[in-house]
């Protein structure tokens, strides 16, 4: 594909994460290391600068000037932090972790949006099934444990406090699997994740709404500098929903955002919105999308991977809300991806099975140069748009193939 504007020579990327515990500096070290895979590959040359942290600790910084394909980039990179929250959501009692689970659940099932899930993506709806399905696990294990330990002949027991005993040891037994091979298994942390999803879609999650409001002016502002040729907002796993409504807030606070200045682009990569934008009473999510939408001077990619299981593979997310569009183009403008021509094929048979390691590949370097690369996407010359092309643009009525068709 032909260029058809001018190569990109400072660029500002805002990314938001998924529900993950990650800091800054862990943050920044994974980018480190990435970024060298990324010359590898590409035999560019990056040096990334020292990050540097905010006042209030949200928003985390560094710069990365970079020599692609003959061309100098300085790319402006912001790590927005929300593991504040993570951490706060982690903290609670093992006791009240379960039940707000359990509250969650029982939510999705009877609003009918586990079904909607599932006739999105069954596939997502089997990584939601997933927590309940280890609860059960764990409560039949501790139940024979706790069975067992009520037959054992325990000296100076007297014969009705037997079934105490046995309660008491499977009731340990269950919390002690939990903390332990649910930590292991990411059983809590996606508990956790569910009952943020259901709080925050149902407007009650005031601390993230302060998250978001921050980063959306953070934005602004460096929009209204007028330095960057393009902003690249780009939202992972649960932050693919988080990052729409960032941008949407942005938009509220600067209506001629992408009008005048930078080119805006928003991007969603491995994302689960659909999680809370196909439930019932998320309202003001679904307001938000719609305003995004009808921003027709930001333009909104999408990225999916059928390798993917934590993603609405091959969906059409404003056609799944119900949102209308009056755009000539598609919104979003959907590209399906494939993870296994991003990398080597012996590092792909090493985790091909590890569904959260390829889950990550979105915002991670390829190993071997492919149409989708995240960190050319950031330090490359050429804009977002125009690197992805049009070529794999997703139409609900077409079974599309698998590869993005064009030259890098």
């Amino acid at each position: 594909m032909v260029p058809t504007t001018p190569p990109v020579a400072r660029r500002s990327v805002f990314l938001i994460g998924g529900y993950e515990p990650k800091s800054p500096e862990a943050f920044f070290q994974r980018t480190r290391r990435e970024l060298g895979r990324f010359c590898h590959t590409w035999e560019a040359t990056a040096d990334m600068g020292q990050q540097s942290l905010s006042a209030d600790g949200k928003l985390a910084t560094a710069e990365v000037n970079s020599h692609v394909r003959g061309h100098h980039v300085e790319t402006h990179i912001n790590f927005m932090v929300w593991n504040d929250i993570v951490l706060s959501d982690f903290s609670r009692p093992t006791v009240v972790r379960v039940l707000r689970y359990l509250t969650t659940f029982a939510d999705y099932l009877v609003t009918g949006t586990f079904l909607r899930m599932a006739r999105q993506a069954w596939r997502f709806a089997l990584y939601f099934l997933y927590p309940a399905c280890m609860l059960i696990l764990f409560a039949g294990l501790a139940g024979l444990i706790g069975l067992a330990a009520g037959q054992l002949p325990l000296p100076h027991v007297v014969e009705v406090a037997r079934p105490v005993v046995g309660l008491a040891v499977g009731g340990l037994a269950f919390f002690g699997m939990l903390r332990w091979s649910g930590r292991r298994w990411f059983v809590l942390h996606l508990m956790d994740l569910w009952s943020f999803s259901r709080n925050h879609l149902r407007d009650r999650r005031p601390d993230i709404e302060q998250h978001i409001a921050r980063f959306a002016a953070a934005i602004v502002d460096r929009a209204r500098l007028a330095v960057d040729d393009e902003i690249v907002l780009v939202g992972h796993s649960t932050g693919g929903a988080l990052i729409l409504e960032i941008a949407a807030e942005a938009l509220a606070l600067e209506p001629d955002l992408g009008k005048t200045g930078p080119r805006v682009s928003v991007l969603t990569v491995g994302s689960t919105a659909l999680k809370i934008g196909l439930h019932p009473a998320a309202h003001r999510f679904r307001q938000r999308v719609q305003r995004l939408v009808d921003a027709e001077a930001v333009t909104w990619i999408e990225c999916q991977a059928h390798t993917d299981v934590i993603n609405f593979y091959k969906t059409d997310p404003v056609a799944a809300m119900h949102l209308a569009s009056s755009r000539a183009e598609a919104v979003p403008q959907v590209h399906v991806v494939r993870v296994r021509d991003m990398l080597q094929p012996e590092i792909y048979r090493r985790f091909r099975y590890n569904l959260f390691r390829v889950h990550y590949q979105f915002i991670m370097a390829n190993t071997q140069r492919y149409a989708y690369d995240f960190f050319m996407m950031c330090c490359g010359e050429r804009m977002l748009s125009e690197m992805l092309g049009e070529s794999l643009r997703y139409r609900p009525i077409l079974r599309l193939p698998g590869t993005l068709n064009h030259d890098c």
